[in-house]
């Protein structure tokens, strides 16, 4: 009886241990499992677009800076893009100038990606270009966008990205949202002197030293001669005949120095030698209001002197800022916006685009629309297009021979679908397109805010 009560509490105990045993490999097995992200249908149509515009790509990776209304001002952008603004080349859609504060936003496109993300196809009415970075320069003021004035310009520096010969291209959206580029006949040329913001004070030297320009005669002493009463006599003795008339006149001593009305005294020792005494002749009235005049211009001059040093003190560090930024980044040669808003560096591609590759696309796919894009590698371009499932699909005018990445989305059954693969174009060549399901998030991280789907 006894032995049957071990072999009970034997088998209790192997039973608690396997059972203890399974948990525990089933709670290891459960931890190390990660569930894939949920798919979820999206209900709507099989079409997938992207917007019609991208202000919500310009809002997310643009870069903002502020300008005074009244100083010319340079902006060096993040991968380099320098803007000299001009608040008196801008002016508002009505034509009238600008009086706050200018905003500008500037989104550098430097890669092919890049150009991916912001739809913005390097294509210049159906010729492929290779892009050396595409940018967008937007300025408003108080809320209200702002115009380049008509014969006025915007001054840019473009970094210099690829060493062949560029030209600037002005970017220009259609009603779908497709970017075509419109050659601005503006040829881009490696150019080794930077270009430094120019030095305008606020008061011009003119202003600031103009010299003293006196109403009455000057007399190189007091024993100059003149004719007084029809008598031969000196200014000393004509004043001290007024006077004893009661007329108030005094004579007057005026010192003039050389340098002040533009004579060059440097190298010379002697400097009192180009300062000289002229006498005149004054009543006390008119001496006592010219010597309040000067002192009131004195203390504007004071003003404007002090006006300009913290102009020049500021001038002097954005321009080594400049010069900094500059030594680490060739540039080409300035040029002149007439316009704002998308601009590209780019030049043609001269090569023959012959080259045919026909699609397959899954046999699950019903008129289905499909976006697709091809990444140029060796000359970072960007193609994008549309295909058909229920057409005999085929990529035409493609470069041989080029190394490229094709990227395709689609949306089947409320489900998106993505496909990308690096491949060589080559002619008559079929690409078989195997796509994959990828949640909304996935596209969202791809294009941001900027994808409808």
């Amino acid at each position: 009886m006894q032995h049957q009560k071990y072999a009970a509490m034997l088998v209790l105990c192997t039973t608690l241990l396997f059972s203890c045993h399974t948990n525990q490999s089933r709670e290891k097995n459960n931890s190390s499992f990660t569930k894939p992200q949920a798919i979820i249908p999206i209900p709507g149509n099989t079409d997938i677009s992207l917007s019609e515009e991208i202000q919500n790509f310009i809002q997310s990776n643009t870069q903002q800076f502020n300008v005074p209304a009244k100083k010319v001002t340079a902006i060096i952008a993040r991968q380099g893009l320098k803007v000299i603004v001009d608040p008196a080349a801008l002016q508002k859609p009505d034509g009238s100038p600008v009086e706050g504060n200018v905003v500008v936003n500037i989104v550098e496109l430097t890669t092919a990606e890049d150009l991916l993300r912001a739809n913005a196809a390097t294509v210049s009415n159906g010729k492929l270009l290779s892009s050396g970075g595409s940018y967008y320069v937007g300025m408003s003021s108080d809320g209200v966008p702002l115009q380049v004035r008509k014969g006025q310009a915007i001054n840019i520096s473009i970094p210099k990205l690829q060493d062949n010969e560029m030209e600037l291209f002005y970017g220009k959206r259609d009603s779908l949202g497709k970017m075509n580029w419109i050659q601005a006949d503006q040829p881009l040329q490696f150019n080794a002197r930077d270009y430094n913001l120019p030095y305008n004070p606020p008061y011009p030297d003119s202003v600031l030293y103009k010299p003293h320009q006196s109403k009455y005669h000057l007399y190189d002493s007091t024993g100059s001669k003149v004719i007084f009463s029809g008598k031969s006599m000196s200014i000393k003795e004509m004043v001290d005949e007024l006077q004893r008339r009661g007329i108030d006149k005094v004579i007057d001593t005026v010192t003039i120095n050389m340098r002040d009305v533009g004579f060059d005294c440097y190298g010379i020792r002697n400097a009192d030698a180009f300062v000289f005494k002229r006498y005149r002749i004054i009543s006390c009235c008119e001496r006592d209001k010219e010597r309040d005049s000067a002192a009131k211009a004195k203390q504007q001059l004071q003003k404007y002197l002090l006006a300009n040093e913290k102009y020049t003190e500021q001038w002097q560090k954005e321009n080594y800022e400049n010069s900094l930024a500059g030594s680490l980044q060739q540039y080409y040669t300035p040029s002149s916006l007439g316009q704002l808003g998308w601009i590209n560096c780019d030049r043609f591609y001269n090569q023959p685009q012959d080259t045919n590759m026909p699609v397959e696309l899954p046999i699950t796919f019903s008129q289905q629309t499909i976006q697709y894009f091809i990444i140029y590698r060796s000359v970072n371009g960007l193609i994008s297009g549309t295909l058909t499932s229920n057409d005999k699909a085929v990529l035409k005018n493609l470069p041989e021979k080029q190394n490229i990445t094709l990227v395709a989305f689609a949306k089947n059954n409320g489900l998106l679908y993505e496909y990308k693969e690096d491949l060589v174009t080559e002619k008559n060549k079929t690409i078989k397109m195997n796509f994959k399901q990828i949640p909304a998030a996935a596209l969202k991280d791809i294009f941001g805010n900027n994808i409808r789907i």
